[in-house]
């Protein structure tokens, strides 16, 4: 009997601390609730009231090669607020460093979040951050406009202010297969960074050379590391073994110079396919005559026969000193298509923002035509391919 007394004992004890437990649990998701509606309401106030500056969040890795697209959003900002900036109120953009890092990049977002004078923030370049930091801008009540991260899953989660104006990786490995059929490629080797985003585009265009019946000879990842590694083994090992037409190339810089050098040392001479990441001048710097004979896919020409494309062009390199590559294209046609949101909407509400945002057919920067879809996917933007001659980028087509 008293065993029968200490069992039920011990589970109704049991049993109140378990209703216990998930009464606080349900407390903490009510009160995570109501602090993100509170979040999201309180902004969205400020917003529809504000007569100050309005502010925008940038985020990107400056030291890591992507100064370029900081600057191209500076100089759109001082080229509206000339004209006398928007609903008669200037813009403040904010710049912060996520060092191409999920932890950091996580940092950043939640500043960014607290700051409820914000609107909308233009970030993430690397993909892994902007899937890591969408639910904290989305949860917030922020507008995210990301210029480069182009992995396809960032605008298939759900989420009603989450964009990208940059096409996504599926663009780019479909467009680098159809180029190596065009070009008579039947065996093609694939080399890649081991990373979400280069996985993810040597997935594609591996997917895309099946269907178009090009062989794919070889795939081998590389580890991500701003370490010196020893790639020589692979391609070695690839000359000796296998017959191809081109190697497919994913990763970032500086590393991806690195590939490229230590691919050509080894007697690899043909064509290296890769993606946007690559379109960047910095990498004929670092890899030299290497780089030679590189195709890479570009939303970005900068000797377009187009006013709007040659002004930015001439305006960027007098007032940096260089020409401007993709990345600064893309973020000054971020800054110019939430101006135009802004402007359409007649309000800095991000949720209001976003509906407009949805809408937008054919806006043109000087990266192409903007169209978007309801998930937040760009549509319409030609894609580019341009390959290293002499020295320099030309454009194929």
């Amino acid at each position: 009997m008293l065993k029968k007394i200490a069992f039920w004992s011990f589970f109704s004890v049991f049993s109140v601390s378990c209703i216990a437990w998930l009464a606080v649990l349900v407390m903490d998701a009510a009160q995570s609730e109501s602090i993100r509606w509170g979040a999201k309401k309180n902004r969205a106030e400020r917003a529809r009231k504000a007569t100050g500056p309005i502010v925008i969040g940038v985020a990107g890795g400056w030291k890591k090669g992507y100064q370029p697209l900081l600057n191209g959003v500076n100089m759109a900002r001082d080229e509206i607020n000339r004209q006398g900036g928007l609903l008669n109120r200037p813009i403040s953009v904010i710049p912060m460093d996520d060092e191409m890092s999920v932890v950091t990049g996580m940092r950043v977002a939640q500043e960014f979040s607290d700051n409820q004078n914000m609107v909308a923030v233009i970030a993430h370049p690397n993909s892994k951050v902007s899937l890591s930091t969408a639910v904290i801008y989305e949860y917030y009540g922020l507008l995210m406009l990301s210029p480069l991260s182009t992995n396809p899953a960032l605008t298939r989660q759900g989420r009603s202010l989450i964009f990208r104006n940059i096409p996504s990786d599926d663009a780019d490995g479909v467009t680098l297969a159809e180029y190596a059929a065009e070009q008579g490629y039947q065996r093609v080797a694939i080399y890649y960074l081991r990373d979400d985003y280069s996985r993810g585009l040597a997935n594609i265009f591996e997917r895309r050379c099946y269907e178009l019946g090009i062989s794919i000879v070889d795939r081998l990842p590389y580890e991500s590391t701003y370490k010196p590694i020893d790639y020589s083994g692979d391609f070695n090992l690839w000359k000796r073994q296998f017959k191809f037409d081109a190697v497919m190339l994913a990763g970032f810089l500086p590393q991806a110079a690195d590939v490229i050098k230590t691919m050509r040392k080894a007697g690899i001479t043909v064509p290296i396919l890769s993606g946007g990441s690559l379109d960047n001048n910095e990498l004929i710097t670092r890899a030299g005559e290497d780089a030679e004979n590189l195709i890479v896919v570009s939303t970005f020409d900068a000797q377009a026969a187009n006013e709007k494309v040659a002004s930015f062009v001439s305006n960027y390199q007098q007032k940096f000193n260089q020409l401007p590559n993709r990345n600064a294209a893309q973020g000054y046609d971020a800054l110019y298509l939430l101006a135009h949101v802004i402007k359409t909407t007649g309000s800095t509400v991000p949720t209001e923002m976003a509906d407009t945002l949805h809408s937008v057919t054919d806006w043109v920067g000087v990266t192409g035509p903007h169209t978007f879809d309801a998930d937040g996917d760009v549509h319409g933007k030609p894609m580019i391919l341009k390959k290293v001659q002499n020295g320099q980028f030309q454009i194929l087509r």
